[in-house]
């Protein structure tokens, strides 16, 4: 993440950081002495301090341990603003830091909170890295702390978050609109024909579990999606719409088995009776023009097929090869994470659970007809 040069006007200077020793007795988690500032603007400083400070006038242990939190759920900073009564957020929430996201929280470590003193809480700002050394924020005092990002903390953290769910969801939205700008949007209701709509055939996941989910501690849940796309020689004709993107905000621990019976393929929108789907995890830095290009430039090449798998599937193995490459090269500035994938799913129900190439996911699914 790139630093932003923030003059606040309430901030005329910083500690001397490189003065600061923190102790790390009995916790996991070690604080980091002698550190600066690296992903953290001072002007997000001044938000950690105002938030603390709210949190201990306004009895926020009440609210950081209600079922709002629960499970390291995701709630938007407004909604702590209106429960703790900040009501002037607007003056220590800079354009800076609106440009850079949806502001939301989540809670780790929510059954360690001290309810009556909140004397261990840290507020910290989750970064955009996944490889991020160092975590960057304040304790519930206001005083500036670094901590160790290599292994889980055994303290209470309130994480501000602008990448999390509801960024994601704003990011899905803004990858549709790309879609539908390209004339690539998908009709999910049946085709009418003579009046009357007509029978509408699709597959179903009706149970999925990720060994994997790709995302460290302090970033909270993760942020699942899938790519699903078929090969076809007139891909870029506008009656066969080439790519479908499914959120699955399901999706939280692995190595839990979820049941959503989400259709996530709609036969109606494919010339073949196969299909291909790429499971990620997203991050952020998204470029949704990029990411269009590199998919549409990869199956929408005016591929002649022949039959059978012994001509498809090296085809397509190489070609999702190609995609993954470009999507965690080039088109993200903290690429996605890739999941798993699966090369060829066809109309049919399968009760046992399939591995992916990967061997990351595993899933049920069964082919319907409405």
């Amino acid at each position: 993440m790139k630093i932003m040069k923030t003059n606040f006007r309430k901030i005329t200077s910083l500690f001397v950081l490189s003065s600061l020793f923190f102790s790390c007795s009995n916790d996991t988690s070690l604080e980091v002495e002698n550190q600066t500032l690296t992903y953290v603007t001072t002007d997000k400083i001044e938000l950690a301090k105002q938030v603390a400070n709210a949190l201990k006038t306004n009895n926020g242990a009440a609210l950081l341990s209600s079922s709002k939190f629960k499970s390291l759920n995701e709630i938007l900073l407004s909604e702590v603003f209106n429960e703790l009564k900040i009501t002037s957020s607007k003056e220590f929430i800079t354009p800076e830091i609106e440009k850079e996201g949806v502001l939301e929280c989540f809670i780790y470590n929510q059954e360690v909170i001290n309810t009556k003193t909140l004397s261990d809480l840290q507020i910290l700002f989750a970064p955009v890295d996944d490889n991020t050394k160092t975590l960057e924020g304040v304790d519930i005092n206001g005083e500036i702390v670094f901590v160790d990002a290599s292994q889980p903390s055994n303290k209470p953290i309130l994480f501000i978050d602008q990448h999390g769910k509801y960024e994601f969801q704003k990011s899905m939205n803004s990858l549709n609109e790309e879609l539908t700008k390209r004339g690539f949007d998908t009709q999910i209701n049946a085709p009418v024909v003579s009046g009357r709509a007509t029978a509408v055939d699709f597959n179903k996941i009706d149970a999925i579990k990720l060994s994997d989910v790709q995302e460290p501690w302090f970033k909270g849940n993760p942020e699942i999606y899938a790519i699903v796309f078929n090969f076809d020689q007139n891909f870029n004709e506008p009656n066969v719409p080439p790519l479908r993107v499914l959120q699955m905000p399901y999706i939280k621990k692995k190595n839990v088995l979820y049941t959503p019976e989400q259709p996530f393929v709609f036969w109606n929108e494919h010339t073949r009776n196969a299909a291909t789907m790429i499971i990620m995890e997203e991050d952020s830095g998204f470029d949704y023009a990029g990411v269009i290009n590199i998919v549409v430039q990869a199956i929408g090449t005016g591929v002649t097929l022949g039959t059978g798998d012994a001509v498809w599937t090296p085809f397509v193995v190489n070609t999702i090869t190609a995609v993954l490459d470009e999507i965690k090269g080039s088109w993200s500035t903290d690429s996605d994470d890739e999941i798993d994938q699966y090369y060829i799913i066809r109309k049919q129900n399968i009760t046992q659970l399939r591995s992916g190439a990967s061997n990351n996911a595993a899933m049920t699914y069964s082919f319907e007809t409405l």
